[in-house]
């Protein structure tokens, strides 16, 4: 299980105000340590974090989801958080996916976990501020 995952389902189970799902806050998290600055392929790097994640594995298979579905999977997530004013989206498909965190996304976030544990998930996704 990512460093990643661990973190978004301890940080719910201490907020659950945060009325978000582990696959929304983990979305969060990778675009917080990863903005669109960096120039990343940020469909294919979400859905690779995606895939090594317990959630979405079977037991005794592993991912039994397509690309599709996890692109779908992230999609309705960046949906989600736009309609919460967490992230700015300027361009979502199939292909191509152009977002950014909103000041309250970020704030959340901060808010949310402990500097400590955002170094570790800024290490785990490759540290590009």
């Amino acid at each position: 299980m990512p460093v990643v995952e661990i973190v978004a389902k301890k940080a719910l189970q201490n907020n659950p105000d945060l009325d978000l799902e582990v696959v929304d806050l983990i979305v969060l998290l990778w675009l917080f340590s990863n903005p669109y600055d960096s120039k990343r392929r940020q469909l294919s790097s979400m859905r690779t974090v995606l895939k090594m994640c317990e959630t979405f594995q079977t037991p005794g298979k592993g991912i039994d989801l397509t690309e599709s579905e996890l692109t779908q999977i992230v999609l309705a997530s960046l949906q989600k958080l736009r309609a919460r004013n967490l992230v700015y989206v300027r361009s979502a498909g199939i292909h191509y996916i152009k977002a950014t965190m909103t000041e309250k996304g970020i704030d959340l976030v901060k808010s949310s976990i402990n500097t400590p544990v955002l170094r570790r998930i800024t290490a785990e996704f490759g540290d590009n501020p």
